[in-house]
């Protein structure tokens, strides 16, 4: 069997190095990857580092590579790539994928499978979304910390009576812990309100997480931003459960004061793109679909656009 673990940073490179160590001799294993990540990799394998002493894992994959040009139609694609490359990576998937290929998007967003579909139209994408504290440590190391490290995975709408045997068989033969979920929307909704309404926040007032629990205006604001974002679930009919505000806000007393969302390291990084669209401009085109007023997170979204041209000096036009 032919696997590809399309990026393979700190979410990619922890399922890859999980997959590979287990099936180094039995299926072949490549991995997309870019830039000094890459080359560290190419030129000594892929480390996996866990917090607390635990095993560290040392795998050489098939082959690691920052283009699709040398691999081969795959059997499974895991995608872990940012929101702002994910149109390119469907593109390039679309040439090492047919009608048989299972492909797992691994990504914060809950239109991920819609905007797959937009540039692929063969395989089966399984709607999903992960918990895991991972980043990378230094080129070539995935450093693990916190985190569930569990997978929910949902049905294709495009074939829904498939069902991903091969690769469930892999997860749970590597050691990964899934669910396969009825509806696994609600899974994908839970997650988003919790790192979406965060992730706003703590980039835009440049708090940690920490900071945000210990002043209790930005922590309303991102409550209301988590019940605005309620609204828009109750209006697509995603059943999640009646305290899921309070619920997905207390999930924040679990990460270390000084913790910072992925969205806002990403910001403070001067010239690095970031994943706004998947937060703030989709929870306002949804807004305005749905004809759902959000004040909370037309403001919040506002004052990011707003922060962000007097550091850069560039404009960016509302929705």
């Amino acid at each position: 069997m032919k696997i590809c673990f399309f990026g393979v940073g700190g979410v990619g490179g922890y399922f890859g190095a999980l997959v590979s160590n287990k099936f180094k001799n039995e299926h072949e294993v490549y991995f997309i990857a870019r830039g000094s990540h890459k080359d560290a990799i190419c030129s000594n394998g892929l480390t996996l580092k866990k917090a607390g002493g635990e095993e560290i894992i040392s795998i050489v994959p098939k082959l690691c590579t920052d283009t699709t040009e040398n691999l081969p139609i795959c059997d499974i694609i895991v995608l872990s790539v940012k929101g702002y490359d994910l149109e390119k990576a469907t593109k390039d998937i679309a040439k090492i994928a047919n009608e048989n290929t299972i492909i797992l998007p691994l990504l914060n967003g809950v239109d991920i499978y819609e905007r797959i579909r937009k540039h692929l139209n063969i395989g089966v994408v399984l709607p999903s979304c992960v918990y895991v504290g991972t980043h990378i440590e230094s080129p070539g190391i995935i450093y693990q910390k916190g985190g569930s490290c569990k997978i929910s995975i949902g049905r294709d709408p495009m074939f829904p009576e498939f069902y991903p045997e091969q690769l469930l068989d892999i997860l749970m033969e590597s050691d990964i812990d899934y669910s396969w979920e009825d509806d696994v929307y609600v899974s994908i909704w839970s997650k988003y309100m919790f790192v979406a309404a965060f992730g706003l926040v703590t980039a835009t007032y440049s708090k940690t997480i920490g900071e945000i629990l210990a002043d209790s205006e930005l922590s309303k604001l991102t409550k209301s931003v988590m019940a605005e974002i309620e609204k828009i679930t109750k209006k697509l009919e995603i059943p999640l459960s009646s305290d899921i505000v309070e619920k997905s806000f207390n999930k924040a007393k679990q990460f270390p004061f000084e913790t910072k969302t992925s969205f806002q390291r990403d910001v403070e990084i001067k010239g690095k793109k970031n994943e706004f669209d998947l937060f703030g401009e989709t929870l306002i085109r949804l807004g305005k679909k749905l004809n759902i007023q959000a004040p909370q997170t037309r403001y919040i979204y506002e004052k990011f656009l707003e922060t962000s041209k007097e550091k850069t000096g560039s404009s960016t036009t509302c929705l």
